[in-house]
């Protein structure tokens, strides 16, 4: 475990885990953590550099280590970095340790983890999508909870429960730079946006576009 205090960390430890373990070990980061900043784990092994998003829960931040984020034995450098939109603060570095396994044959990512973490996050969105609450609200999916939410997003037409709308026929899970970049929006599709901000449920975009948001990174828009 790694303490926080006062944007400084200090390891409780000097092994982290051992090389090539995989969804065994839980790397948690525990203190007085500052809201309202995404957090991300700056990994240095050698001359190779790895970025990990970390979960937060409570006064804790933490990731499951996969074998990619281990494929390395020795020291490794870490250090945590927290943004808050165009602020960016570094905590102090440490050195933890890894000690070499006698067999495996994961290689260190190519990509940065967040990348493959982000990935993960769109598919598991795409496998789950919004669905009608019986409050005449979405249910969106929850990553952390791995289960529907109620949101503030109502239904078209304020219907509930397991009603069908004529006036959307397809949803779709994007990033926020897919839809910019989309040429067309037809009205017929209903967009989960992810990482889209925090826009306020209900409100209208330029070209009759509506959009809200579930007060976290995703938004819905139309």
């Amino acid at each position: 475990m790694i303490q926080f205090q006062d944007w400084t960390i200090q390891a409780q430890g000097q092994v982290l885990a051992r090389q090539y373990d995989n969804l065994t070990r839980e790397l948690r980061i525990e203190g007085d953590m500052p809201q309202g900043w995404d957090w991300d784990l700056l990994v240095q092994a050698g001359e190779l550099l790895d970025v990990i998003r970390l979960t937060p829960g409570g006064n804790s931040l933490s990731v499951t280590l996969t074998a990619e984020m281990l494929a390395l034995s020795g020291f490794y450098l870490l250090q945590l970095r927290g943004t808050q939109g165009e602020k960016v603060r570094h905590t102090n570095a440490i050195r933890v340790f890894v000690p070499e396994s006698l067999s495996g044959d994961a290689q260190w990512p190519e990509l940065p983890t967040e990348f493959s973490q982000a990935e993960a996050n769109i598919r598991s969105l795409n496998a789950h999508p919004p669905v009608p609450g019986e409050d005449g609200f979405w249910l969106l999916w929850d990553l952390e909870a791995k289960g529907y939410q109620p949101s503030e997003l109502p239904l078209p037409s304020g219907g509930a429960g397991d009603i069908s709308s004529r006036e959307i026929h397809t949803i779709k899970v994007l990033s926020r730079e897919a839809y910019d970049a989309l040429p067309e929006k037809p009205d017929s599709t209903l967009y989960l946006i992810v990482g889209g901000g925090h826009a306020e449920c209900g409100s209208a975009e330029p070209g009759g576009a509506l959009c809200g948001g579930d007060g976290d990174q995703n938004s819905l828009c139309r």
